[in-house]
C-alpha cells in the first residue's frame, strides 16, 4: 500500500529507533500532533514522539486510527505488519520517500542484536580493501609470505607495521573527526550490549594503515624534515578519496541492513 501526501516531511533524526508493537495483547494507536499514543487493554498509555521513531513493526492485533497512520506518512515512517506466525503481511510507506540519515541508520544497525558483529565484519572487509589496493600497486615487490603475514596481522588483528612518526596519526585522527562531523556522525556509537564502537579510531586506522603500507615516498620526505602537518596535507591531497570510499561503503551497509 502506498500513501500520498504532499507534505511528507524529512526522515527521523539521529537516535531514532524502530518501534515494535507486538502481539501479546491488543492495542490501539492514536496520536497527537507530535507523538503516537499507544493504549493497551488495561488502559495504560504510552507516548512515542515521532521524531524518535525510525520505522514501525506492528502485529495485526493493533488497531490504528487514520490520524495515526497519516502522521506516520507525513513524517516518513514506514509501517510493516506481521501475522501471528511472524510472517510479513505487507507494508505502508509514504509516497514521497525520505531516507534516514547515515547517523540514524548506523544507530539502528548497531542497536540490533547482531549489529556489532555486522559492523566488525564490514570493518574487516575494509581492511582487506586497503590491503588489496596496496598489493596491486606493489605486485612486483611483494612476495607471497609477506602478503600473508601482513594479511594476518592487519586484516584479522587490526595491526600494521608503523614506519611513520606517530604525530602523523594524530593529524589523521583530527581529519577523520572533522569529516565524520561533516557527515553528521558521532565519533562513537553504542551497540546492543552498551559497548562503545569507536568510529573515529576505526576510520583513522584504515587511513593510518594505508599511509604506512605506502610509506616509501612519505618516509623520504620525513628524512628531508618536511614539517609533519605539511606532510599529512600533501598525502591527503593525493588520497582524499580514501576516507570518502570508506564512508560510502559504511552507508551502503547500514542502508541495506535497515531496508533488508
Amino acid at each position: 500500500m502506498t500513501a500520498r501526501h504532499p507534505l511528507a516531511q524529512t526522515s527521523p533524526g539521529a537516535g531514532a529507533r524502530a518501534l515494535y508493537l507486538g502481539a501479546r495483547d491488543k492495542k490501539q494507536v492514536h496520536c497527537t500532533e507530535e507523538a503516537l499514543v499507544v493504549r493497551n487493554v488495561k488502559a495504560q498509555t504510552l507516548r512515542y514522539p515521532v521524531a524518535r521513531v525510525a520505522r514501525i513493526v506492528s502485529s495485526t492485533t493493533v488497531d490504528w486510527s487514520g490520524a495515526a497512520l497519516a502522521l506516520c506518512m507525513r513524517r516518513g515512517i514506514g509501517i510493516t505488519w506481521l501475522d501471528a506466525a511472524g510472517e510479513s503481511l505487507g507494508a505502508c510507506y509514504p509516497c514521497q520517500r525520505s531516507h534516514p540519515s547515515l547517523a540514524t541508520a548506523l544507530d539502528l544497525l548497531t542497536d540490533a542484536p547482531d549489529g556489532a558483529t555486522r559492523y566488525q565484519n564490514w570493518l574487516r572487509s575494509r581492511r582487506m580493501e586497503v590491503l588489496v589496493r596496496w598489493g596491486k600497486e606493489n605486485a612486483d615487490r611483494i612476495d607471497p609470505m609477506q602478503w600473508e603475514g601482513v594479511k594476518r596481522e592487519w586484516v584479522y588483528q587490526g595491526h600494521v607495521a608503523t614506519h611513520l612518526p606517530r604525530p602523523l596519526r594524530s593529524l589523521c585522527l583530527a581529519y577523520v573527526g572533522a569529516q565524520l562531523a561533516a557527515h553528521g556522525l558521532a565519533p562513537l556509537v553504542w551497540d546492543a550490549q552498551a559497548a562503545s564502537i569507536d568510529i573515529d579510531h576505526d576510520f583513522c586506522e584504515l587511513l593510518w594503515a594505508e599511509m604506512n603500507l605506502h610509506a616509501g615516498a612519505l618516509t623520504e620526505k620525513v628524512e628531508a624534515e618536511l614539517p609533519t602537518a605539511a606532510l599529512f596535507e600533501r598525502w591527503n591531497a593525493r588520497n582524499a578519496a580514501s576516507l570518502l570510499l570508506h564512508l560510502r561503503s559504511l552507508h551502503r551497509l547500514v542502508m541495506k541492513a535497515l531496508y533488508a
